[in-house]
């Protein structure tokens, strides 16, 4: 998983309000999964989207398997920061 602390951090008021996150709750921690996931990065010729997590945590920390830092980059910029 990536955890780069120079990424910008959404609230998670705003991550509660946004129309771009699925909250869940994994073994008791609360995730706002990005929606459409495969989907952006198929968009932007990545080579195999399929199965790929992104999520934030409340703290607004990004996570993300399998996604450079390049497309972490451009998912949070496509959803807006998130709100």
């Amino acid at each position: 998983m990536s955890d780069h602390d120079d990424l910008p951090r959404p609230s998670a008021q705003q991550l509660d309000a946004s129309e771009h996150t699925e909250k869940r709750t994994v073994e008791g921690e609360a995730r706002y999964y990005v929606k459409d996931l495969e989907k952006h990065l198929r968009t932007w010729g990545h080579p195999n989207p399929d199965g790929l997590v992104a999520y934030f945590t409340p703290d607004g920390k990004f996570h993300a398997q399998g996604v450079d830092r390049e497309n972490q980059l451009r998912l949070i910029g496509a959803l807006g920061g998130v709100a």
